[in-house]
């Protein structure tokens, strides 16, 4: 089961077109694939049939639309392999290990990086910021741990 929603694409009867809503805008999404060179492209159209995209390569890790334009759908799409194996796009993978995946997931998930600097539910693990009268208690107890530094937490 993966993390996140992704779009199924049936590759053997490419090309094929989705109609992908964004907010209030329709968009129409065209995949097709080019045996000789073993890459998949798309073209993307506005609700009027206006090319906003057309021939974009997919390239593993690359949000389908990566540039700065209102027009476009503000949902992020990214071909990947969620179990992180794959590094390309290829035929022998595509929606077998590598799918279309909404980018879609809580940042806290997926960026060991991310703090949202809150501590409405003194969830971190330091007491920098909590106040005396916490229900949680974040201080470890190395009382009785075997594996806890001597002399207070220097190393010898």
């Amino acid at each position: 089961m993966s993390l996140r929603d992704k779009l199924i694409v049936n590759k053997d009867s490419l090309p094929e077109d989705f109609t992908l809503s964004s907010g209030t805008d329709d968009f129409e999404l065209i995949l097709f694939y080019r045996p000789r060179y073993d890459n998949f492209y798309f073209d993307l159209y506005d609700a009027n049939g206006e090319p906003l995209i057309k021939g974009e390569k997919l390239v593993y890790g690359m949000p389908l639309w990566n540039i700065n334009d209102a027009r476009l759908p503000t949902e992020t799409i990214i071909p990947m392999d969620e179990s992180g194996i794959e590094t390309d796009v290829s035929w022998d993978n595509f929606q077998e290990s590598v799918f279309l995946y909404y980018d879609d997931l809580d940042p806290s998930l997926t960026d060991p990086d991310y703090s949202d600097n809150s501590d409405d539910e003194n969830d971190d693990l330091t007491d920098e910021d909590d106040s005396d009268d916490s229900l949680i208690e974040d201080e470890p107890q190395d009382d009785n741990n075997p594996y806890a530094l001597p002399n207070g937490g220097e190393s010898l």
